[in-house]
């Protein structure tokens, strides 16, 4: 692959695009990446608004009309939708054997509490979410925003198009043209700086097609918002942008979104997805944003079709960011791609490039889901990557799928292993259940930052015999997964607005760790209400698997475990700072446990003399956990 490096100067010619609503300027250049030609623009954005929840009782009165959702979601090739889910019908008796029959994690998640996130039905409903450190939980859907303690309590509400209403400087209502389709909302927490960061569009057509990017001044949501637009037609024409998608790292916010052609349907009327890299700090700050807008990615000269970004676990502070697509429409596929942006924005060094990989297994078209109601289904869209996370050298994600044995709606889980090498490689589970369908799946790292792959994660359900709602399972370091628990029940079937029985679902789930806590995790879904409408659930999960909250609390001594590398008997010298038990693991480096040991020690120096002669040749990592929650970890190779 030749690697090229541009240095970026101010002496390089630009020119303002006139094109480009409230971007200053705009400077492109082009670089091979693969068989692609990548474009990379470099602009600014200034602030339009700070918005205060305190002028909230000045605003008028209005009606605001809840957008009308397409009875079957364009793009998707309806003879293929039809031919799976005929399918499913032929295949609904078959038993899926990897779930019902492998031995599941002892380790269930806890559902400690949950609310009411909506008191009014979205069509369906966009549900987001993010936690802070305090106590406030936002709620994203549709056109509103809501803000509650972590305890349930409501604080305050506001629709999506009060953001911008009043520009920077200027009496109410001047110089920002009037918000009438807001949708789409994603919102993310940085516990780094401590704000949030709410992305949602405007607009679904190219007379009108704006990105909202609105960042609190500070922790507390009520406080206030600098707000920000983006043109949606940034390569003017009659464009539009849907779909947006969003991450961020130690300094920069990532959107993703699909560019569509005026008046077509998804698959005449793509045209590509782009990624929008933007600064943070002038946006907590208040000031001009600056960003690159990574364009024309493409595979064999084709548009790679939608980008899925993948938060970093825990503290998000890696530089740059991966995001992964696959073939979202096709009935069946094994086809993945890894993209690469190096570095944040401020370094002036950021660079694309992308892999394809190959699936160990194969994702496709999900069926269409029945209801408890007779006659009545849900529509399970496509099948793209709508959730990832990074950690420990793995990237997982999952995406809704077919399931080629029993036919239903599932959940495929992908692991792809040591993403940065040429040679990474993919394992994936499907999570499948012969009485449930289930789609609209999200993840979220549940493990422990120094090693592990714990993940928690959680989709839509319904059944014959089950009404809508959400639900989570978890996924252990063995590779094994939980029960399936349901964080809200379903009340009644969805029948909200189509007049056939071929109902929206809610086309989004969203789960967010609270950062300073090590178990703690908040899920928002939807759910069936007693009136068949759509709801949102709220929900605070616990996950009281030991290893997830382990971390180095206490100064102790730590010796290297020796000879190293190994051939039979290991040496590990350690310290405890007080009497009690002292457990001690090995696992490979697939993260499987291949050793354990527990016993009762007096405070002072140990000696832990271990026969590894059984082991396989290869890396290995240890973890030993003593008295006040005190961690030692470390590694060997045995040879």
């Amino acid at each position: 692959m030749k690697k090229e490096i541009f240095n970026f100067s101010y002496k390089l010619p630009f020119k303002t695009n006139i094109l480009i609503q409230s971007i200053c300027f705009i400077l492109v250049l082009q670089f091979s990446v693969l068989d692609a030609q990548v474009t990379l623009q470099k602009g600014s954005i200034p602030l339009i608004n700070h918005f205060t929840t305190d002028s909230l009782h000045k605003e008028v009165s209005q009606i605001y009309s809840v957008q009308k959702a397409f009875p079957f979601p364009k793009g998707i090739n309806e003879q293929v939708k039809r031919q799976v889910t005929e399918l499913r019908e032929t295949l609904k008796h078959n038993k899926y054997p990897s779930m019902s029959s492998s031995k599941r994690s002892a380790m269930e998640p806890v559902v400690e509490s949950g609310f009411d996130g909506a008191v009014a039905a979205g069509i369906p409903n966009d549900n987001n979410l993010a936690v802070n450190n305090d106590s406030f939980v936002v709620s994203v859907y549709n056109t509103m925003i809501r803000v509650y303690s972590t305890s349930g309590d409501f604080k305050k509400a506001w629709n999506l198009t009060f953001f911008p209403r009043d520009q920077k400087n200027k009496r109410p209502g001047s110089g920002v043209p009037v918000l009438d389709r807001s949708y789409d909302p994603k919102i993310v927490f940085d516990p780094i700086s401590n704000r949030f960061i709410i992305v949602y569009l405007e607009g679904s057509e190219s007379s009108d097609t704006r990105i909202i990017v609105a960042y609190s001044s500070t922790s507390n949501p009520l406080d206030g918002w600098n707000v920000y637009q983006i043109t949606g037609k940034p390569f003017g024409g009659t464009l539009w942008t849907d779909y947006p998608m969003i991450a961020i790292n130690g300094e920069d916010l990532f959107i993703t979104v699909n560019i569509l052609k005026d008046n077509t349907d998804w698959r005449d009327g793509f045209t590509q997805s782009v990624i929008w890299q933007i600064e943070n700090k002038n946006g907590y700050d208040g000031d001009t944003l600056k960003y690159n807008l990574w364009s024309n990615i493409k595979h064999n000269d084709k548009p790679i079709w939608s980008i899925c970004p993948v938060q970093s676990s825990n503290l998000p502070g890696e530089t740059g960011l991966y995001f992964i697509s696959v073939r979202p429409g096709d009935a069946s596929n094994d086809t993945v791609f890894l993209h690469h942006i190096t570095h944040n924005l401020r370094s002036g060094h950021a660079a694309y490039s992308y892999k394809v990989l190959k699936a160990d297994r194969k994702y496709g078209l999900p069926p269409f889901a029945p209801q408890k109601q007779a006659g009545y289904r849900l529509q399970t869209n496509d099948c793209r990557v709508l959730g990832a996370f990074y950690n420990n050298n793995k990237i997982q994600y999952v995406q809704t799928s077919n399931n080629p044995i029993n036919g239903r709606s599932s959940v495929f889980h992908g692991i792809i292993q040591y993403p940065e090498r040429t040679s990474a490689s993919i394992t994936s589970k499907l999570i499948s259940y012969d009485s449930l369908d289930i789609a609209y799946p999200t993840i979220v790292s549940a493990g422990n930052p120094l090693y592990g792959q714990q993940a928690l994660i959680t989709f839509s359900h319904t059944g014959e015999s089950v009404f809508p709602g959400t639900s989570i399972v978890y996924f252990d370091n063995n590779g094994e997964y939980s029960d399936l628990k349901m964080t809200k029940s379903g009340l009644g079937y969805i029948n909200t607005f189509v007049a056939d029985t071929m109902e929206r679902w809610g086309d989004y789930t969203c789960i967010q760790k609270k950062y300073n806590k090590d178990n703690e995790y908040w899920v928002a879904g939807s759910y069936g209400q007693s009136n068949n409408t759509n709801g949102t659930w709220i929900s605070k999960v616990l996950v009281n698997d030991l290893s997830v909250s382990l971390k180095e609390k206490k100064p102790v001594t730590i010796h290297n475990a020796y000879p190293n590398p190994v051939i039979d008997l290991l040496s590990i010298p350690f310290q405890t700072v007080s009497d009690g038990e002292v457990k001690i693991e090995i696992k490979d480096m697939n993260g499987k446990l291949v050793f354990t040991i527990n016993s009762y020690k007096t405070i002072g120096l140990q000696h832990a003399i271990i026969n590894v002669s059984q082991f396989n040749n290869g890396l290995y990592f240890y973890t030993i956990i003593a008295p006040q929650e005190t961690v030692i970890n470390g590694s060997f190779t045995k040879i």
